[in-house]
């Protein structure tokens, strides 16, 4: 078994066609099947079920994926290795971050690496928590900020922790509360992040665990359109108290929960990937930065 044909039949695996891998890997369709015909012989086994309309792998074939695409990224992750030997204090890390957690912590952070390694890019895609999630798993970024816990298949670095308060109008009845526990609001309109933002989640599991399912009245991407709606006196919402620390948001009280809710962050990266210097780099610079 060469890498070349272990490329050709998890490229036909992945797309259950011989027609489409052929496309996709700019070879004949007969140079394709011949190269898997001569895996198959090799290994003196069949890795394709051919008798049905749709390619279905076999229980070998199944075995050889798996562990195919395990090799395949090891020879995929060399030059980074090699790089890495060579430039120990360059390159280019591909960091997600949810748009909340990038306005309350990383500008300053951001800066300060840059100072530090000014050979080290950092480019930044910004989405919600699971969407990132997702990309990072899939190797569109090379790690993430994420509220914990996260996916079973990553590896988390806890950086901070605070907790959530609650975001209502200034004429709000219970706004001069010092206090305030979820269910007495437990009748107002609720605005929040999207479904694609972890902090989504988080909300609706507090409300939940204080015996109401909130009416979701608004949903958006962006914290400082949720405040504003909240402003208008018909809505109340629940974001990181970091938010009032920093900001000022006029028309809007923040109040303390009675029962805490924590707002936990990590950098995540897939768990078992090769990760490069300078995204342990970053990793490490992040956690020192937050440990003093």
């Amino acid at each position: 078994m060469d890498f070349r044909q272990l490329e050709y039949f998890t490229e036909v695996a992945r797309f259950k066609s011989f027609t489409r891998a052929a496309e996709h890997l700019h070879v004949t369709q007969p140079t394709l099947s011949k190269m898997v015909r001569h895996l198959e012989e090799e290994l003196e086994m069949e890795l394709f079920d051919r008798s049905k309309r749709q390619i279905v792998l076999t229980d070998a074939g199944e075995t050889l994926l798996i562990e195919g695409e395990k090799i395949l990224r090891q020879l995929s992750d060399l030059p980074s290795h090699l790089y890495d030997v060579m430039h120990l204090t360059k390159g280019t890390i591909r960091l997600g971050i949810p748009p909340l957690i990038g306005s309350l912590f990383f500008p300053g952070l951001l800066r300060r690496f840059e100072e530090m390694y000014p050979m080290i890019q950092i480019e930044l895609i910004e989405a919600g928590g699971h969407a990132l999630e997702k990309a990072v798993v899939a190797g569109e970024v090379d790690l993430i900020a994420t509220v914990l816990p996260s996916d079973e298949h990553l590896t988390t670095h806890p950086f901070i922790e605070e907790e959530l308060h609650l975001f209502l109008p200034n004429d709000h009845p219970l706004a001069d509360r010092s206090m305030i526990a979820l269910e007495e609001v437990a009748d107002m309109p609720f605005v929040l992040f999207n479904e694609t933002f972890s902090l989504h989640d988080v909300v609706l599991n507090a409300c939940q665990d204080a015996g109401f399912t909130p009416n979701v009245s608004r949903v958006s991407s962006q914290w400082d359109f949720l405040c504003l709606l909240v402003a208008e006196g018909n809505a109340v919402t629940v974001l990181p108290r970091s938010i009032a620390n920093r900001f000022s948001i006029r028309g809007v009280k923040t109040i303390p929960l009675k029962t805490r809710v924590p707002w936990h962050l990590g950098i995540a990266v897939p768990t078992g990937r090769y990760q490069s210097y300078v995204t342990r780099k970053w990793i490490q610079f992040v956690s020192d930065m937050y440990s003093k």
